[in-house]
């Protein structure tokens, strides 16, 4: 199954070890294939290192984890499809870009919407579900 994790999946992944966490473990592990864009590990770098106060180089060591595990793929950052939340449209345009099947978000935008230009939005535990329980 390829799957983009939105960052709040991604900061919860790697800060705390909740279903998050397992998610980013399941994607180690093979279980499920990483789709990234280069807008949303700018995101991640930048709630690193603002919000939780990170290094620069602590940030870019995690997120060079990530990217190590991740399809990267280029997005045109013009896709308008969360109403709600335009800065959310790159986790719609990173799954349409890499073919995933699912996203998976901790965010009330994006899950709101169910499901995202024919891509369901999962949460963290619907994905461990999904994975028959993998990593959980």
């Amino acid at each position: 199954m390829r799957v983009v994790l939105d960052t709040n999946i991604l900061v919860s992944a790697l800060l705390w070890r909740g279903a998050p966490y397992r998610c980013l473990l399941a994607v180690q592990a093979g279980l499920a294939d990483l789709v990234i864009s280069p807008p949303i590990l700018e995101e991640l770098r930048t709630v690193l290192v603002t919000k939780f106060r990170h290094t620069a180089r602590d940030a870019d060591e995690a997120i060079g984890l990530i990217q190590a595990a991740a399809d990267v793929v280029e997005i045109s950052s013009q896709l308008r499809v969360v109403p709600d939340d335009p800065d959310d449209d790159k986790f719609v345009e990173t799954a349409q870009a890499g073919r995933a099947e699912r996203i998976v978000s901790g965010d009330r935008h994006l899950l709101a919407l169910g499901s995202a230009a024919g891509v369901p939005v999962i949460t963290a535990r619907e994905f461990l579900d999904q994975l028959g329980g993998a990593g959980a």
